[in-house]
């Protein structure tokens, strides 16, 4: 009886270290000499971005670039958004591709179709650190693959609240600061309200396009409101948060604290209000292009503090420039997770945070200032992917008709020639016409070409 105790005890040590050593096996074979394929816009503009530092690390991996450019070549002529995207999208799937560079629309039908490879395993395997990311932002982007990591995001465009630091000294007023609502934040515009700067008015929240419904947009993408039901067949806007959202918008236009740069101006490099010094705050990317202007003219003294936020939620939308993800059937996965991996690691985020392009490192601690600004403010918020227009199966061109749809309403609104409740009425009403007339439009278009 002991003797039989003592084999099965024999047993379940050699079973555990059997399954030690299973639970051990390597996901990814090791590096070795090998050639990967990736669409990218162009050889030059891969070599510019990655392929030479790519390769002074890798010089055993060859990457073949299959350059998107085609797909205008190939057309030819002027096309939709639509139509480019499905150009694209044929052009990935014809490639045999290992590594995919995709937008987040494509990144998650990618995924959803079964085309890219779970990285998890491999990131544990090879104790790669993603600690690093931006906070969210790696469950931003799992959300994109439901639940799964497919991929990753070299940068991130994010926005923050910049402000005048000379027009809120002049006038005695308290500059804004990190993660103030946008309650707050037009509140304090409104303080502006009759304040110049000469002989011109100074606006205290100035937005460099769009008009009252972008405000309102932005205002519903903190809150987390969605613009459509998770399967893009009915328009959600007439609710008491969207209701809420329009009236903050309306009443900060009908307050003075809000200006839009009127749409003949829309595309000028020169009268932009915060480069005049005439508009105390406003929203933007990375402070690249700011600079370039500043140093046109008398350069304005500026700060930076947190984009507005929803009360108690201290996060804020990031949008992704390209995801890279490894192809669920490349026959070269080691090295096209060496790629995907490298674009997006500790190397390649200190170079650019060196070279500011529009676009921030989405690794934190590596952009620490910028011509003497802290860069901290685009860090500080949670990421979430998470737009109010973001939905896979609405079609593209329903934004642009919706947009101008949007700008009517709120003008009745504005005008006094509507209520919110009637303007938040006429929307969802309209809004679903024209997503039924669109989606009816694309299925006829599919039946066509098929």
């Amino acid at each position: 009886m002991r003797k039989n105790w003592r084999i099965a005890v024999l047993l379940l040590l050699v079973m555990s270290l059997i399954g030690g050593c299973i639970g051990k096996k390597e996901v990814l074979e090791p590096i070795k000499p090998s050639k990967i394929k990736l669409v990218y816009q162009d050889e030059d503009a891969f070599y510019r971005d990655y392929g030479k530092y790519f390769h002074m690390k890798y010089p055993q991996i060859e990457v073949e670039v299959i350059p998107q450019v085609q797909v205008l070549k190939n057309l030819g002529k002027m096309i939709r958004a639509d139509e480019y995207e499905a150009e694209v999208k044929k052009l990935l799937e014809e490639a045999d591709a290992d590594v995919y560079m995709l937008d987040s629309r494509m990144f998650k039908e990618f995924a959803a179709d079964g085309k890219l490879y779970d990285i998890e395993e491999a990131i544990r395997q090879d104790g790669y650190n993603i600690e690093e990311f931006m906070p969210g932002l790696i469950d931003s982007i799992k959300n994109l693959g439901n639940g799964k990591l497919y991929g990753l995001a070299p940068q991130v465009s994010v926005g923050a609240l910049y402000y005048n630091t000379k027009l809120f000294k002049e006038n005695q007023i308290e500059p804004p600061t990190n993660k103030m609502t946008w309650e707050e934040v037009l509140q304090l515009a409104a303080r502006f309200s009759n304040v110049k700067n000469g002989s011109r008015p100074v606006h205290g929240l100035y937005f460099s396009y769009g008009h009252a419904g972008m405000l309102m947009m932005d205002i519903a993408d903190t809150s987390g409101l969605k613009l459509f039901d998770p399967k893009g067949e009915k328009v959600l806007i007439n609710s008491d948060g969207w209701k809420k959202a329009m009236k903050m918008a309306v009443d900060a236009v009908r307050n003075n604290a809000v200006h839009f740069r009127p749409e003949d101006q829309m595309y000028s490099s020169k009268n932009d209000f915060f480069d005049d010094g005439v508009a105390a705050m406003t929203v933007s990317g990375p402070p690249a292009t700011f600079v370039v202007r500043f140093n046109e003219g008398e350069p304005v003294d500026w700060e930076v503090v947190t984009v507005p936020i929803e009360p108690g939620v201290e996060s804020t939308n990031v949008s992704f420039n390209s995801l890279f993800a490894v192809s669920a059937n490349s026959a070269n996965k080691r090295a096209a997770w060496e790629f995907v991996k490298f674009t997006s690691g500790s190397e390649m985020a200190h170079a650019r945070s060196r070279t500011m392009t529009g676009s921030l490192p989405s690794r934190t601690g590596y952009l620490k200032e910028f011509k003497g600004k802290s860069m901290e403010p685009f860090y500080m918020l949670k990421a979430q992917h998470n737009s109010v227009w973001m939905n896979e199966y609405v079609p593209f061109p329903f934004f642009g008709m919706f947009n101008k749809t949007l700008e009517g309403e709120l003008q009745a609104v504005i005008d006094n020639k509507k209520s919110v409740d009637e303007a938040a009425a006429a929307l969802e009403i309209k809004g679903q016409e024209l997503l039924l007339k669109l989606q009816e439009e694309s299925k006829q278009k599919t039946k066509g070409n098929s």
